[in-house]
């Protein structure tokens, strides 16, 4: 059965600040890679209406949602690809948020989970463990 990621964030500093260029200017370049991996299945490439849907009081967040065939497969791309260099400089662009920011789950094969779906599954491990 697929897997569903989502994760947010908030910036350090408001978008189009210089200090988060080297992630922002990068972002195309890793949804480029991600499309290009094993496993990948699907991704929200316009998250823009879900981000002011989800966090309309927050600028500074972001988030992200895709499809991987298996948890392996996800693994890889955020450990064993380039994305690891940008995975391994969160600190430099984002600040804690002091509950649970990342979320897997099962999907049934075909379905692609919207934003309010991913946000509720946050939600439930938020709540839940």
């Amino acid at each position: 059965m697929p897997l569903a990621q989502f994760n947010i964030a908030r910036t350090l500093y408001p978008h189009g600040d210089p200090r988060l260029a080297d992630f922002f200017d990068n972002v195309p370049r890793m949804n480029a890679l991600a499309e290009r991996s094993p496993g990948f299945l699907w991704r929200l490439k316009d998250d823009s209406a879900a981000v002011a849907a989800l966090f309309a009081d927050e600028p500074r967040m972001t988030m992200t949602l895709s499809l991987w065939q298996d948890l392996d497969s996800l693994r890889h791309f955020t450990f064993k690809t380039l994305h690891r260099v940008f995975h391994s400089r969160t600190k430099e662009w984002f600040e804690p948020l002091g509950a649970a920011y990342l979320v897997i789950w099962e999907v049934p094969e075909g379905h692609r989970p919207d934003h309010l779906e991913a946000w509720e599954a946050l939600q439930a491990l938020r709540a839940n463990g």
